[in-house]
């Protein structure tokens, strides 16, 4: 399955607040205040994997299942809220930033 990269980029910028840019590889999310740059290199595969996790667990809550991608915002903003550091990543479907 094919993502459009430009539709991830504006729902996860939109739901997490952050600046959001996005390619075929990578996922660069930026916060001007304090100034952060967190690059998360992803495969729509990934991606994919995320959607469907997240869907899961609304879904185990009562909720609808949506294949929208700003299902994926909640797992994100719980790893970038408490981050600290000036520059990170985050490989794939782990949600952990490394310094």
């Amino acid at each position: 399955m094919s993502i459009d990269r430009a539709e991830l980029a504006n729902a996860l910028a939109e739901a997490t607040g952050w600046s959001v840019t996005a390619d075929p590889h990578r996922v660069t999310f930026t916060n001007d205040d304090p100034t952060q740059v967190v690059i998360r290199t992803v495969t729509d595969s990934e991606i994919g994997e995320l959607r469907y996790n997240e869907n899961r667990r609304a879904q185990g809550y009562g909720g609808k299942r949506t294949a929208d991608l700003g299902a994926l915002w909640l797992p994100l903003l719980e790893a970038l809220g408490p981050f600290e550091g000036s520059r990170g990543m985050i490989r794939g479907t782990d949600l952990r930033i490394i310094e």
